[in-house]
């Protein structure tokens, strides 16, 4: 039996900036192709509509260069993703994500709230069961919004939309933290979201966006060893991380096949 070596897998981290960050120049000699696996988290830390009208893309894109320092860098056209809150009430079709996330500010009496989740729109009021109402008592911490909207979103009978009902569910972040999670119900479905807050200066929202850039090695310009990813957010840092997978170009080994056969006989 012998094992072979096929992938090397790096991990990089950054904290976000609005100035793209470059991984490391992964050299691309012996190798058949590079994946670059992209997750960044928008979470907006402030009450109102995304924090302050505030966008927050990520952008990422391949960049080809000579050597391990980043000589003669040249961006790989193709290469590129966008992802992330992209405008300034929530997250439209054209981005959609995995994971949702909203941010709840302390409620006042007048309060309108609004949250929209694919289709459906979920209203906050002081009382009442109506479907897609969820309880905010007036002048309450937020923590007790965020856990009416969970009450609501997670129960078919104020929730009507079966999409979302049979497709995802929602939880608080944690004790005492005013962050609501729409999470997937299948962690291996392709099930995504969109969802908003037009209406309402109270709520802010976020999510977690995931992003795929793959490049075979045969497609590199002449001179071009080695690759990295470039990656940054609009108007705000946010955290992300790069899982780089490269396979190996090798040539299989010549399976050598043995078998043994063992006749025997008896006679009287």
């Amino acid at each position: 039996m012998e094992f072979q070596e096929k992938y090397k897998w790096h991990t990089f981290f950054s904290t976000g900036s609005t100035v793209a960050v470059a991984t490391p120049y992964y050299p691309m000699e012996g190798y058949r192709r590079v994946d670059f696996l992209i997750s960044g988290l928008v979470k907006q830390p402030s009450s109102g509509n995304l924090g302050g009208d505030d966008i927050a893309q990520f952008t990422v894109y391949a960049v080809e260069a000579s050597n391990s320092t980043g000589g003669g860098t040249v961006a790989i056209s193709s290469a590129t993703a966008v992802a992330g809150v992209d405008n300034a009430t929530g997250v439209a079709t054209t981005q959609k994500c995995r994971e949702g996330m909203f941010f709840f500010s302390t409620i006042q009496a007048d309060a309108t709230l609004e949250v929209g989740v694919g289709t459906s729109v979920f209203t906050g009021a002081t009382s009442g069961s109506a479907a897609h109402y969820f309880t905010c008592a007036a002048s309450a911490a937020a923590t007790v919004a965020c856990q009416g909207f969970v009450t609501c979103f997670n129960d078919g009978t104020n929730n009507t939309n079966t999409a979302l009902t049979e497709n995802w569910y929602a939880a608080t972040e944690a004790a005492g933290v005013p962050w609501v999670r729409i999470l997937p119900k299948d962690p291996d479905g392709t099930h995504l979201l969109t969802f908003g807050c037009t209406g309402s200066t109270l709520i802010c929202c976020g999510g977690v966006f995931q992003m795929h850039i793959g490049i075979d090695a045969q497609h590199l310009t002449d001179g071009k060893t080695h690759v990295a990813l470039k990656v940054k957010s609009t108007e705000l840092a946010h955290p992300f991380t790069v899982q780089t997978i490269r396979e190996c170009d090798y040539q299989p080994v010549k399976t050598v096949t043995y078998s043994k056969s063992l006749n025997a006989s008896t006679s009287q």
